[in-house]
Formats: structure tokens, sequence, C-alpha cells
């Protein structure tokens, strides 16, 4: 069945609402909620693909990345039920045995099953640092820089409810980060970290990224790095900084940036966990090609006008995705 088309104000800030022009090309749209407990880490991972429906590939998603680093996911196939908006992040999807979510940059609730383990959550959100540019510059703004990526909130706090099977855990002002992600175009080949649950640093938080992006149709490899602390916004971004990466297959994760405001920053992501493998939208719908672990750990150290901050956290998520590679990725960012 069709989606049918509707109307939507403008976005409030950019990129922050639903994308799609309701076209009948190939299409998808993500969104990645991820919530930190002092004793466990929640990641939560909505997808619209082809929301024209009458595809192979229509339908939604929604999947939690749990204790332990355990996954669990349901597909949500009725494009119809599926409901964002275009002036701000706010989206919601349901079954009709009311499984699936509802979530926006001030609420997130959902409930899924799946064989033994079911999970349900609620909470509210306050925004601490949201993003109101684009996350990669200017070109994100035209129809040239495929996938799309926004960070949406940097660094938020949630109150509410996580229930994990038999287990209820009950929170006040938890750290929340929120991104998303677009298009008609899919990434060969990627790695992402995030944290912000620094051990002694309540009001810090960092994301990086990597990845073969295409521009124009030419592919290059690029980078960023972006860290929030008391209130200032540090950002490194490839038109601004000289970011030099090298990522192993799995298990170790370095990135150094420096940008033109003379700040550097100095990055080490690393996991003996195995991970567990998560679902992402491919040109073939959604597929097994990403790899994720809450319970990494990972050392920071950020350099402005002189003074060094050090920071380390053992609740870093870290990735790789798209293309399996067995060989270290190094390289240095295009600059765009």
């Amino acid at each position: 069945m069709k989606a049918q088309p509707r109307k939507f104000p403008p976005a409030k800030f950019s990129h922050s609402g639903y994308h799609w022009n309701c076209g009948s090309g190939r299409f998808f749209e993500g969104w990645y909620y991820r919530l930190t407990l002092p004793e466990q880490s929640f990641a939560f991972m909505f997808a619209i693909d082809d929301p024209q429906g009458g595809t192979k590939y229509s339908g939604g998603s929604v999947q939690v990345l749990g204790v332990d680093d355990q996954h669990i996911w349901r597909t949500l196939p009725r494009v119809q039920n599926f409901q964002a908006s275009r002036g701000r992040p706010e989206l919601s999807h349901w079954n009709s045995n009311k499984e699936g979510y509802a979530a926006s940059d001030r609420h997130n609730q959902g409930r899924i099953n799946q064989s033994k383990i079911s999970c349900t959550w609620d909470y509210q959100i306050q925004p601490i640092s949201q993003s109101r540019s684009a996350t990669m510059g200017w070109l994100s703004y035209l129809p040239v820089f495929a996938p799309g990526w926004q960070v949406l909130m940097l660094h938020g706090l949630g109150s509410g409810c996580v229930t994990w099977g038999e287990r209820s855990y009950e929170f006040q002002n938890a750290p929340v980060y929120i991104e998303k992600n677009w298009g008609g175009a899919f990434p060969q080949q990627w790695f992402w970290l995030q944290c912000n649950a620094f051990d002694s640093m309540p009001d810090l938080s960092l994301v990086s990224a990597g990845g073969k992006r295409k521009t124009l149709g030419i592919s290059s490899d690029v980078a960023m790095v972006s860290l929030y602390f008391k209130g200032e916004l540090y950002r490194f971004m490839p038109d601004n900084s000289e970011i030099y990466c090298e990522v192993k297959p799995w298990g170790s994760w370095e990135i150094r940036a420096y940008n033109d405001r003379s700040q550097s920053i100095e990055i080490r992501g690393e996991t003996d966990q195995i991970g567990s493998w998560v679902m992402v939208p491919t040109s073939e719908g959604l597929k097994f090609k990403c790899r994720d672990t809450a319970i990494g750990r990972i050392k920071i150290s950020l350099n402005v006008k002189g003074k060094t901050i050090y920071a380390h956290s053992s609740q870093a998520a870290l990735e790789v995705g798209g293309a399996i590679w067995t060989k270290t990725w190094k390289f240095k960012s295009a600059r765009i």
C-alpha cells in the first residue's frame, strides 16, 4: 500500500525533520538514540525503507542493543503506520500488536518482544547540546553528499525507565545522544564511536565518524570529530581540520585531528568484546552489516590554547560497518 504524501512545516534547524520527498525511488531514513546508565547502556535504532510502499524493501524496523551487547529487533512492515514530522525530530511506527515506538527530541518510548527477551522503554529527554548546523558542512544542504548524516543531540539528559526482560532500570538525568542518517545512496564502509559517560566528567560528550562517502559521484574518505565540554563545542570537520584515522577491522580506533583554531584532539577506542551485528539500510534492504559494542574503552586528550584535557570511559559505543575489510584502514580525511 502506498503512503499518502502530506504537507509539513519547514524544519526548525538543519536536517532535524523527515527528509523523504514523496518520490518513488530508493530511500531510507534512520534514527539512533543512545541512553547510558551507570550499569548498562541501551541503543534504540529506528528506520524506514521505501516509505512510498509497494517495493520489496518497503517497511520499517526497530532494534535495541541492550544488556551486555545483546541485540533484539522487529520489523514494522506497514509503511502507512509510519509518521514523521518535517519540522522537528518526531516520529512513530506501531504494529497492530502495539509493538513499535514513538520518539522525539523530548521523549522516547516503545516496546518490542523477541524470543525470550522483551524490552519496553519510556523516558523524557532534556536537551543540553543540540546541533543547529549541518554536521558535515554546507554540502549536506545540497543533494550531492550522500548519504546524509546529522547529529541531533550531542548531549542530553534522560529520566524514566527501561525494562529488559524481567529487570527494570529506573534513572534520572542519564546521558542521552541522538543522531540520524538518510538518503538513496549507501556508504561503502565506515567507522563510528561515541561516548558521553566519561569518568568524573558529566559535561563531556564526544562523537567521531569516518567513511567512504560520495560527493558529486566521486568517492572519498572523510572523517569528523565533535566534542561538547562545559558549554563549549569543539568541531573538527572536513572543511576546517586535518584529520588522521587508523581503524582496525575490529578492536582499535585511533583518530587525531587539528583544526584551524589551533585546537587538537587525540582519541583512542578499543575493545576485547566480540560485539553484536546490527542491521543497517543497504541498497538491498536491511542487512547485518554493522558490528557494535556499547561497552568499549576510550581515552581522549583535547588541547585548547596550551591546556590539555584528559578523559576516559569504559562505556564507549564503538562501531565498524559496511564492506567487511581485513586490513587496517588508514587515511587522512579529504578536504570538503
